[in-house]
């Protein structure tokens, strides 16, 4: 997911190199129907009613959400149609899928209408992305349980931001209290990255008096218990932030904080910086799954606003299973 306040950030100024060979990325994973889901944002052009012509899926992703800007006042704020949501809700459910990530429009939605479609098509709320308000929480988390999710989180950080040292270290504070009410109600929080996380960067003393440049991303991880904040590592936004022809990297890291990283977005990158198919880009994925580690509880399947949005989730199911 991404918001419109990133989109002018992305995927122009990077060198979109491919780790492996096009011919292995058409090989499907094979991975548990139980621990696949899809993030609803994915349908959000249909649920939102924005046309998105079919030459924009191959635009890089900084200049697709360019176009995009004077759409997103459709999404602030928005509740779909419930006819629009239940038709979704069941291709969804016909194509496979078990488990959905909701997302605010959907949020926006009466809950025990909304839970009653899930139930109706067999689906399951695993995961959320939502405002990490703290107002709002309470209630967010009541909904969330209602829903049987087991993780609640946010497609960003939250407030103040990671712009500066002092406001990484205070978004970290506040991440800590959210998620300690949140696992006081049996939830997780966890947060998703995009490549400001990465991209920005402070010096940082680790505890041995040395300071050393780090990434937002790190001191956040640093600065937070494991028992009460996770991470959702969106693999296209975060290969972008390691640079795509530095796939070790982004392997590395994900290997060294497995124990931290807990959802992975699935989304494929193409060579020219646009999101693509799932199994049709330049990821090999195998790779990113060993790398994080057997303890991921759920591969979620993403597309940011496709022309088509039931094909792409067609594609992706098929190739996260194999069905």
């Amino acid at each position: 997911m991404m918001s419109s306040a990133l989109a002018a950030g992305g995927a122009a100024a990077h060198d979109h190199g491919a780790p492996h060979k096009a011919s292995e990325a058409a090989q499907c994973l094979g991975l548990p129907a139980e621990k696949i889901a899809i993030q609803t944002y994915t349908f959000a052009p249909v649920l939102a009613g924005i046309p998105i012509p079919a030459e924009w899926d191959t635009l890089p992703a900084g200049e697709k959400f360019e176009r995009l800007k004077p759409f997103f006042a459709k999404l602030a704020g928005a509740k779909p149609d419930p006819a629009r949501l239940a038709s979704v809700l069941k291709q969804i459910a016909d194509m496979g899928y078990r488990n959905i990530e909701g997302m605010d429009l959907i949020g926006g939605s009466d809950p025990a209408a909304y839970a009653k479609l899930l139930k109706d098509n067999g689906l399951q709320a695993v995961a959320s992305h939502g405002a990490l308000d703290k107002t709002k929480w309470p209630t967010l988390l009541a909904e969330a349980k209602a829903r049987g999710q087991r993780f609640i989180g946010s497609g960003g950080f939250g407030g103040p931001g990671l712009d500066t040292l002092d406001h990484v270290l205070e978004t970290a504070r506040n991440l800590n209290e959210l998620g300690e009410a949140a696992a006081a109600e049996g939830l997780t929080l966890y947060v998703h990255n995009h490549t400001g996380e990465f991209d920005n960067r402070f010096l940082y003393d680790h505890g041995d008096g040395k300071p050393v440049m780090t990434s937002a991303w790190e001191i956040v991880a640093a600065n937070t218990d494991p028992r009460f904040v996770q991470f959702e590592i969106d693999v296209f936004w975060a290969r972008l932030a390691f640079k795509p022809d530095r796939f070790d990297d982004l392997l590395a890291f994900l290997e060294k904080y497995r124990s931290r990283i807990a959802l992975l977005h699935m989304k494929d990158l193409a060579p020219n910086g646009a999101v693509t198919d799932m199994g049709k880009g330049t990821t090999d994925w195998r790779r990113v799954i060993e790398a994080a580690g057997p303890q991921i509880a759920y591969y979620i399947y993403e597309f940011d606003f496709p022309s088509d949005p039931a094909k792409a989730a067609k594609i992706g199911f098929d190739y996260l299973s194999c069905g």
